[in-house]
């Protein structure tokens, strides 16, 4: 299958954190309590997420909860789309349009069915490239502008890991006065904690989401330029086999191209 499913390595990865935090925490104290501080979580968390939203636009951010599932979501196979496409090439080629008109209607890749519908149309090659690229390069857009957004939530959670560093240390100097050991122990949590908690979210979260949506893009458009490549040789008159065994060549090349 051209596009695998990223499932099984979201979730060995979010083990994966788990288990290290674990035994950060229990490393570094004889309780994880230790690394529980709500003041620095306040900072940390509250911080990046006030800035996210001076900086990105209601209908962008409104894209994360979909972006977070697509790291945990199954793709579509291009096998499946391919068989559809050779099988459609193969009513067309015989001549049953009422045939292949349905089969295309009944395609659940938007992509693929408006392409074809393009083909059997007889739309010229140069319009139907057109609009199918333009697809293509406003799916890019979108999803690059999702992984944008987790770039730019790891690069917040660490400035406001080093802010609430800088205050827990100011606290702490406040307080060196009084000689109370209690509320200089508490600042100095804070100026620890809080570096942590910035440097975990930004490269044990934010990062890799980021990282698996674009790679998440790559697939998509590779998967996408296949299928538009059957699509023009339909257009142009190719028999189902030349279609099939070309897409299959495609595929490969894309495989050695873009890893999993």
């Amino acid at each position: 299958m051209f596009l695998r499913h990223t499932m099984s390595s979201t979730i060995i990865g979010l083990i994966g954190i788990a288990a290290l935090t674990w035994f950060v925490a229990f490393t570094a104290g004889e309780s994880i309590g230790n690394f529980w501080n709500p003041a620095g979580i306040t900072i940390v968390l509250g911080g990046t997420v006030a800035a996210t939203f001076i900086a990105f636009r209601s209908n962008q951010l409104a894209a994360i909860t979909g972006a977070i599932g697509a790291i945990f979501r199954d793709e579509r196979s291009i096998n499946a789309d391919i068989k559809h496409l050779v099988q459609i090439a193969r009513l067309y080629r015989g001549g049953d349009i009422p045939q292949t008109q349905e089969a295309i209607n009944k395609l659940t890749n938007p992509f693929l069915r408006l392409g074809l519908q393009f083909a059997i149309d007889g739309t010229p090659i140069d319009d139907l490239m057109h609009v199918m690229n333009w697809r293509i390069q406003k799916l890019i857009e979108r999803e690059t502008a999702e992984a944008k957004l987790f770039r730019m939530l790891a690069s917040f959670s660490p400035a406001f890991g080093m802010l609430g560093t800088l205050v827990g240390l100011i606290g702490m100097l406040a307080n060196l006065g009084s000689g109370d050991l209690n509320l200089i122990g508490q600042n100095m949590s804070i100026a620890l904690i809080t570096t942590v908690y910035g440097l975990m979210l930004a490269n044990m979260v934010f990062k890799p989401v980021a990282i698996k949506l674009e790679q998440r893009t790559a697939q998509r458009v590779a998967m996408m330029n296949v299928l538009l490549e059957g699509v023009i040789l339909l257009r142009m008159g190719r028999g189902p086999g030349t279609i099939a065994d070309q897409m299959q060549t495609l595929v490969r090349n894309y495989r050695d191209e873009i890893q999993d």
